[in-house]
């Protein structure tokens, strides 16, 4: 008996803690379950930011230039350089380099421990002790309503938007995203959120041929009434927004 009451006792101490911890952080358990199915599985993005000391954004590029690409094309590490960008209006000094793995976190762990005894990569990260004042990684999944990118020319500009949500809102942002996108899927690139490091961080990725073609094609976009439905329902739910205009590398597979 007594312990029949112990175990119902702790049973509903647990549902309590549960619902204190989806009270106080803004959290539903309902719709953070459906969240998760905003997202593609097959994937797993490694979205990392390098702010880079004044003056040694040179030598930076040049470490990764000689590095990268061999990780990039070798068939034992089951990752790849999706793409690497530096900042061209924003944050000054500042890099995004973007891995892609396939088969979800064990690849993380095999990639990690192949690193480990690369020589070139090994050189690279301590080269960063010297160039680098900071850095943060976070793991992240594409939306599952993102449409496919269709990479058909070279050049232009990448604009980085970076929105923080209040917490427990990634479910009715995606679901009000996904009836807009359609209206951008020209120059849509990637719609990704963390699932590791900063949380409620949402990231999307678009592609100008220059600065006068984003203000042409979000001017377009404005003329539909499903864009700004779309604004009016996210709006609400950003605590912050940081924009950044980044030029790819030459070694970025998407360029």
């Amino acid at each position: 008996m007594f312990g029949r009451s112990l175990h119902a006792s702790r049973r509903q101490l647990s549902t309590f803690i549960d619902k204190f911890d989806s009270y106080f952080l803004g959290q539903d358990p309902v719709k953070d379950q459906h969240s998760k199915l905003l997202a593609k599985p097959q994937y797993i993005y490694n979205l990392e930011t390098h702010d880079i000391k004044p003056g040694r954004m040179t030598q930076f590029l040049q470490n990764a230039k000689d590095t990268l690409p061999s990780i990039h094309e070798s068939t034992d590490i089951p990752t790849e350089l999706y793409g690497q960008f530096v900042v061209k209006y924003g944050q000054t000094d500042r890099v995004f380099t973007i891995w892609r793995h396939t088969g979800s976190y064990p690849s993380l762990d095999e990639t990690a421990a192949l690193l480990k005894t690369h020589k070139g990569y090994q050189e690279y990260e301590l080269s960063q002790v010297e160039l680098v004042r900071k850095r943060n990684q976070q793991l992240c999944y594409e939306f599952s309503f993102w449409p496919e990118y269709n990479d058909d020319y070279d050049g232009g500009i990448f604009e980085f938007r970076t929105y923080r949500l209040k917490a427990g809102c990634l479910y009715e942002w995606g679901n009000s995203w996904a009836k807009a996108i359609n209206l951008r899927k020209e120059n849509s690139v990637m719609g990704i959120c963390s699932q590791i490091g900063q949380m409620y961080t949402v990231h999307h990725i678009w592609r100008y041929r220059d600065l006068d073609h984003r203000r042409e094609e979000r001017n377009r976009a404005w003329e539909s009434g499903k864009w700004a439905d779309c604004v009016v329902r996210t709006v609400p739910l950003i605590k912050g927004l940081d924009v950044n205009i980044t030029k790819a590398t030459e070694w970025s597979p998407l360029r």
